[in-house]
């Protein structure tokens, strides 16, 4: 599929959730219940509950990444690293 399709059809069923969410919240029948719950209920909780795990999937994304990136090395280790690669270098041009 071409990428001009593929933004089409992501223009139409962007619109058509738009359309179904305003009639879930505007103007959907109050009797009509699914699983304990109105259809008005259930278009408030889902957006939440979907936003509030996608905010908690980063914090836990950021977390894991700072859990698993190394400390950065002292100024002190580092100096004498480049030092001795430094050295390294001269020895291996010399030779």
């Amino acid at each position: 599929m071409r990428d001009v399709q593929q933004g089409r059809v992501l223009i139409v069923l962007s619109f058509l959730a738009m359309l179904v969410y305003f009639w879930a919240v505007f103007l959907s029948p109050i009797d009509v219940q699914v699983l304990g719950r109105t259809i008005y209920e259930w278009a408030i909780i889902i957006p939440v509950v979907v936003i509030a795990y996608l905010f908690l999937i980063v914090v836990a994304w950021i977390g894991w990444a700072m859990a698993t990136t190394p400390p950065p090395l002292p100024l002190k280790e580092k100096e004498e690293l480049d030092e001795k690669e430094t050295e390294e270098g001269k020895k291996e041009k010399g030779d």
